[in-house]
């Protein structure tokens, strides 16, 4: 019993460290910066469809990040909600999507996060949506629950930040095209 104590013991602290190791260098990987083109994602949205990179080209858009747990996302998500038609005005969209398994954390439904925002969530120029895995790894390698990139009618990065409630001022110069 001893002997296969021992040889499992080693056994599993190599595969916690490759776990760990994994980890790691996900946890390391950067996020597309600004001036990168945007990641060519499809993105699964709530109603069922796929919202494709052909149908954001020519378009400028706001791809927010989010986890429906995340106290930030709630308020954040009702100032667009009122800002909403200024966006489709200036022919942004937004396309918020909740991170992977929201992160390991437990949270509301999306569909109810969008039914507390009311009539604006159905607003032809807002999206909702779930990332991948393998997105959300692509586009928040650090596992930050409310992040945005504003990306430019030509599918550039121009701005990445946090908290659209608060930030307002940024999305707003972007949206009047001031950034």
């Amino acid at each position: 019993m001893r002997r296969l104590i021992s040889f499992g013991f080693p056994a599993l602290m190599l595969t916690v460290s490759l776990v760990l190791l994994g980890f790691h260098w996900s946890a390391a990987a950067e996020r597309p910066g600004i001036g990168q083109p945007a990641p060519a994602f499809a993105y699964r949205l709530t109603d069922g469809k796929t919202l494709t990179p052909s149908e954001l080209r020519g378009h400028p858009y706001m791809l927010w990040l989010m986890a429906t747990w995340c106290s930030s996302c709630q308020g954040g998500t009702a100032v667009v909600a009122q800002h909403i038609g200024e966006l489709r005005a200036h022919g942004v969209r937004v396309v918020q999507v909740e991170v992977a398994n929201d992160l390991g954390y437990s949270g509301p439904p999306l569909a109810s996060f969008r039914k507390a925002v009311g009539m604006a969530a159905a607003s032809p120029n807002w999206y909702w949506g779930e990332l991948t895995r393998a997105q959300t790894q692509t586009l928040d390698p650090r596992a930050y629950p409310d992040i945005y990139y504003l990306i430019n009618a030509q599918g550039r990065i121009v701005a990445i930040d946090g908290a659209p409630a608060a930030t307002w001022s940024s999305i707003e110069r972007f949206a009047e095209g001031k950034s």
